[in-house]
């Protein structure tokens, strides 16, 4: 599939390796609309940090017309090699890992399935919710599958690592099982991200699924993504 890729800037002396998937990368937010991975270096000290994002992993051949769903568990597999060969310290997936099945139960033994790839894989990962994975289990459920713990922020190697979960409606209620829609799309914590933005000095990077890129259709960002553009600018923090 063609390699769509933009430069990310976090502090780095390179910019975008090999991916397997597509992906887009919209100033500092790491958005899932697309497909990939990635790897990002610092300067000083050293940090690299290797992302993935919907690979929609289910049974199914194809779906949507051009997702190879059956193969991405093998494309992850790959992925965590690369990340491992690369000497990652951290691994991100944006999201979506699995797709519909025919039953919960197999949804959650292809999860099931990745975890066993993360784990063997040795590196700290940390796995953001897709509305995908929303509408198959609750955020307790999926971290308790994956074996992981829900994300928080994180402080390595002088920098802020952020990480949202903006699978909510506009009502602010999160997404449950059975009950989600990725063209109504929330974060109801905006204030508390400023907040925690304001706390911050150093260079600050944030990672969530769904998208705030102003250029898209409004059905396919977040409802307050200008507001959630507007924060960000105004922390002086956060690296575009």
């Amino acid at each position: 599939r063609k390699i769509i890729a933009h430069s990310f800037e976090m502090n780095c002396g390179k910019g975008l390796k090999e991916s397997f998937f597509c992906f887009l990368v919209k100033t500092l937010l790491i958005l899932s609309s697309m497909c990939g991975i990635m790897i990002a270096e610092r300067r000083y000290e050293r940090m690299k940090i290797g992302i993935f994002t919907d690979s929609h992993y289910s049974s199914h051949q194809v779906t949507e017309g051009a997702r190879l769903n059956s193969q991405s568990l093998g494309k992850i597999k790959k992925a965590y090699e690369y990340f491992r060969n690369e000497s990652c310290d951290l691994v991100v997936s944006l999201g979506d890992l699995i797709d519909t099945e025919s039953t919960v139960d197999k949804e959650i033994e292809n999860l099931k399935q990745i975890a066993e790839v993360i784990k063997a894989s040795a590196i700290p990962t940390v796995c953001i919710m897709g509305n995908h994975d929303a509408f198959t289990l609750t955020p307790d459920q999926y971290y308790s599958v994956l074996g992981l713990e829900q994300p928080k922020s994180l402080h390595l190697n002088g920098v802020n690592l952020v990480f949202l979960d903006a699978c909510y409606f506009k009502s602010g209620i999160h997404y449950a099982p059975g009950d989600s829609d990725w063209e109504d799309t929330f974060y109801p914590f905006a204030e508390e991200l400023r907040a925690e933005l304001g706390k911050y000095s150093e260079p600050t990077y944030i990672f969530l699924h769904q998208s705030i890129d102003p250029d898209i259709s409004e059905d396919h960002r977040l409802f307050n993504s200008a507001e959630m553009f507007d924060i960000i600018a105004e922390s002086g923090v956060v690296k575009t």
